[in-house]
């Protein structure tokens, strides 16, 4: 009996010591437990500021001329940079082992061009109207009196230009298309749509015949080169200017069309060369010839600094049939008409813009990042090599972090 309750008391120690070495097993595993939280959680702070540190190493001139953030580098060279950022914050953690620390810029190369028009766009939103949109006048760039029409002729330039891939259609054809289309001229300058921002930000950014936007620029006709693609500025002036008269000529048909003095003009005049039944035909060829020597003359007038209106009226009207027929002497090049009035040469490059593939233009504006920085600043950059955003794949401690960083 005795026994029996000496055993009973000292059971109660032994109870008490499972029971206290649990509780120090539950202990040091929430310690435990703790310390790996605090470790994961400095990991994860040491990730996002070492990953924003790898993107704030963006391209400097690319970034000032230009608004837009581009990360050059390879993954290799990336990789690098974001683990000299975490051992920064990591090496002096004692537990701590970083199993993997990797950087893929491949999902954002700069030659995917959404988020490089994205960039464009929200650029274009930051800056007020005043400063990024040339004024209407054309007087908002510098002088291109030091600019000298250039050829591109750099094979590895050429060959490694964004746009090269990208389908384009002829301009010309399509501006003679817009010109039987163009019901409501208006919306071309709507101001606040993507459209609009972008092609503001062509205009902005880049030289064209008008003015210079910066004569360290390697063309002189860039906004040119943007709508025609071609690798000089004189045949990108040639084929903007075969644009601008198809344009024209289809606008001056209407007008001539639509004005009972200009038709009853023609039919008098077909007339007079082909009586009878062939005179229908007649009319048909001098409202097209007046109407091209009109737009002929509308060109010279936008580039020396003239306004041409898009819908025409008597006033704005230059050239008289009887001239045209007879002979006339153009004064300095061109006719001016009574009134100068409408658009002046950017707009009419506005015209153009618009009617350009959304793709086409931020390829041809990544083309012209890269020929002015390869010319200016660095001779080895390709945009091919720039991305705008990174993913970020680690591993501390067994435990995964995966991050995307985008500009």
């Amino acid at each position: 009996m005795t026994n029996m309750i000496v055993n009973k008391r000292g059971s109660s120690p032994v109870f008490l010591s499972i029971i206290l070495a649990s509780l120090m097993a539950i202990t040091l595993s929430l310690i435990y437990s703790a310390r790996q939280e605090a470790v994961f959680s400095v990991a994860d702070g040491a990730f996002n500021l070492a990953g924003n540190s790898v993107m704030s190493e963006y391209d400097f001139y690319v970034e000032r001329d230009y608004g837009l953030f581009l990360l050059q580098g390879t993954d290799t060279e990336l990789s690098r940079e974001l683990k000299k950022y975490l051992s920064y914050t990591l090496s002096q953690m004692d537990g701590t082992v970083v199993n993997e620390a990797s950087v893929n810029a491949g999902r954002f190369s700069a030659v995917s061009l959404t988020p490089v028009r994205e960039q464009i766009l929200d650029y274009m939103k930051s800056v007020s109207a005043a400063k990024s949109i040339m004024k209407a006048d054309g007087k908002g760039g510098q002088s291109q009196n030091d600019l000298q029409n250039r050829t591109l002729r750099h094979g590895p330039t050429i060959t490694s230009l964004p746009s090269r891939s990208i389908p384009d259609k002829s301009i010309v054809s399509t501006a003679e298309k817009l010109a039987d289309n163009l019901k409501k001229p208006e919306l071309i300058f709507r101001s606040g749509t993507a459209n609009y921002m972008l092609d503001s930000y062509i205009l902005q950014k880049f030289n064209n015949d008008s003015c210079a936007a910066d004569t360290n620029h390697f063309f002189k006709d860039e906004v040119e080169y943007v709508i025609c693609g071609e690798l000089s500025d004189e045949k990108n002036m040639k084929k903007t200017d075969l644009a601008l008269k198809a344009l024209r000529i289809g606008l001056n048909l209407q007008h001539i069309y639509s004005d009972p003095e200009k038709t009853a003009a023609v039919a008098a005049a077909a007339e007079m060369i082909t009586p009878g039944i062939l005179g229908t035909v007649t009319q048909l060829g001098i409202s097209t010839v007046w109407a091209t020597a009109e737009a002929v003359n509308d060109v010279k007038l936008l580039h020396k600094g003239y306004k041409v209106p898009i819908i025409k009226d008597k006033l704005s009207w230059a050239i008289d049939l009887d001239a045209l027929i007879n002979g006339y002497d153009a004064e300095d090049g061109c006719i001016t008409p009574e009134i100068d009035k409408g658009r002046n040469y950017l707009d009419y490059l506005r015209i153009l813009l618009f009617i350009k593939d959304d793709n086409v233009k931020t390829g041809r504006i990544l083309d012209l990042i890269q020929i002015n920085m390869r010319k200016n600043y660095d001779g080895d950059f390709l945009i091919q090599e720039c991305a705008t955003g990174i993913s970020i794949d680690g591993k501390v401690n067994g435990k995964d972090f995966i991050y995307d960083r985008i500009y």
